[in-house]
């Protein structure tokens, strides 16, 4: 899946949102992102970066930040 982070949200929270809407619940009802990586430091690599892609396994899936502006997500063997 495909997910284009609006303008206004940050990385962390479109990971949590991206992920919820995957698994059809609500976002609390995932495990939290702080458990797998700091949600404040990825928003600053993320935001700091022109170019580049940011990786990480968050609730069952593999999530690949390019350039900040879109997520894919494809489900953890």
């Amino acid at each position: 899946m495909e997910y284009e982070i609006p303008e206004a949200e940050s990385v962390s929270t479109a990971a949590i949102n991206a992920v919820s809407s995957l698994n059809d619940c609500e976002p609390w009802e995932l495990r939290p992102l702080y458990a797998t990586i700091d949600p404040e430091l990825l928003d600053e690599l993320c935001e700091s970066q022109q170019t580049g892609t940011v990786k990480f396994v968050y609730s069952d899936f593999h999530i690949t930040v390019e350039n900040g502006e879109y997520l894919l997500l494809r489900p953890a063997d």
